[in-house]
C-alpha cells in the first residue's frame, strides 16, 4: 500500500530490520533494540544522578511560573516501553527553561487500541488542567511511532480542545509514526492473536490518515511537524509522508520532514544530547 516493492510486510513493519548501525553484529535488528531500551534507561537515571533534574510523577523539573510545557509521548506499538525509556528528551528542554511531561500510558492486551485512545482523549484533558492550573506560557506535544499515532486525536478531540486550548499549542511534532493501521491489523508480527482489537468496524476510527478533519480553523497558529528517519522503514517514510499531504490538504500549517542518517530509534537517542540535528530541530521549532 504504502511500499509497492515491498515482498514481506512483516519487516517492513519492524523498523528494527532497517538500521545501519550494529551491522557487525549477528542480529543487527536485535542489537538496536536492546541498545534503546539501555541507552534511554540510562538518560532516565541520569537526569537526576548526573543533572540534578528534580523528578515528579509526571512532570521533570520546577520551572518557572509561565514557563513553556514539553508534552512527550512514547511509542512501542502500543504493547511495549514505559515512562523509564523516554527521558531521553528531557535534559536538554529542561536546560532551556522547559517543564516536560512524559506519558506513561497502559498497553495492549491490557486494554485494546479503542479503549487506549480514549485513555489519550482523558490524558489530555487532565494536561490541559495542569497547563491552565499552573499558568503554562505554551505547549508543544511530540510523540513518537506510536506515540505519534496517539498525538494525532488532538486535532479531532473538539470536546476537550476548545479553541482558547488550541491557542495554546505552539506546535505538534509526529516523529516516525504510523497513521494507517489497515495492513498491520492482520500481520502476526505486530498484532499477534489481534491484541490490539482491530476488525473492520473500527479500523478507520483508529487510523489517523482515514479520519475526516473538520475542525482545521482553531489550529492555524500552530505548526505540524511530521517527521520520518532516513534509515527508517520505507512503509513508515511513506506513511509519515502521506500524512504530512492529508494535514495540508485539509489546511493545517503542516511539514514533511526526512532526517537525514537517523534510523527509528537514534532520532530518540539523540534527543539527550544538546547539539544533535534533532536537537537543534527542537530547539528552532521555538523560534520559527
Amino acid at each position: 500500500m504504502y511500499n509497492p516493492r515491498c515482498k514481506d510486510l512483516d519487516r517492513d513493519y519492524f523498523p528494527s530490520y532497517h538500521t545501519t548501525r550494529f551491522q557487525d553484529q549477528p542480529e543487527p535488528n536485535l542489537a538496536v533494540l536492546e541498545h534503546f531500551v539501555r541507552v534511554t534507561k540510562l538518560h532516565g537515571r541520569e537526569l537526576t544522578e548526573k543533572q540534578g533534574i528534580s523528578v515528579d510523577h509526571l512532570r521533570y523539573g520546577e520551572g518557572r511560573q509561565l514557563a513553556p510545557l514539553f508534552v512527550f509521548v512514547h511509542g512501542g506499538y502500543w504493547q511495549e516501553m514505559d515512562m523509564s525509556m523516554s527521558c531521553s528528551i528531557v535534559g536538554p528542554l529542561v536546560r532551556r527553561g522547559y517543564r516536560v511531561a512524559v506519558m506513561d500510558y497502559n498497553l495492549c492486551p491490557q486494554v485494546t487500541l479503542e479503549e487506549l485512545m480514549t485513555q489519550f482523549t482523558h490524558f489530555l484533558n487532565w494536561i490541559f488542567d495542569y497547563t491552565e492550573m499552573t499558568k503554562v506560557s505554551a505547549v508543544t506535544f511530540a510523540g513518537h511511532s506510536a506515540g505519534a499515532h496517539l498525538l494525532a486525536q488532538i486535532l479531532m478531540r473538539q470536546n476537550v480542545i476548545t479553541a482558547q486550548r488550541s491557542k495554546m499549542v505552539w506546535a505538534l511534532v509526529f516523529l516516525c509514526g504510523v497513521y494507517d493501521l489497515r495492513e498491520l491489523s492482520n500481520l502476526e508480527s505486530v498484532n499477534p492473536k489481534n491484541i490490539l482489537g482491530l476488525n473492520e468496524r473500527n479500523i478507520e476510527s483508529v487510523s489517523p490518515m482515514l479520519w475526516e478533519y473538520t475542525d482545521v480553523t482553531v489550529w492555524n497558529s500552530t505548526k505540524i511537524y511530521v517527521v520520518a528517519a532516513e534509515h527508517d522503514s520505507p512503509t513508515f517514510i511513506e506513511q509519515s509522508r502521506h500524512y504530512a499531504d492529508v494535514l495540508r490538504k485539509k489546511g493545517y500549517k503542516a511539514s514533511f520532514s526526512l532526517f537525514k542518517g537517523y534510523d527509528h530509534f537514534d532520532i530518540i537517542e539523540e534527543t539527550a544530547i544538546d547539539d544533535s540535528d534533532v536537537s537543534r530541530f527542537l530547539r528552532n521549532i521555538e523560534i520559527e
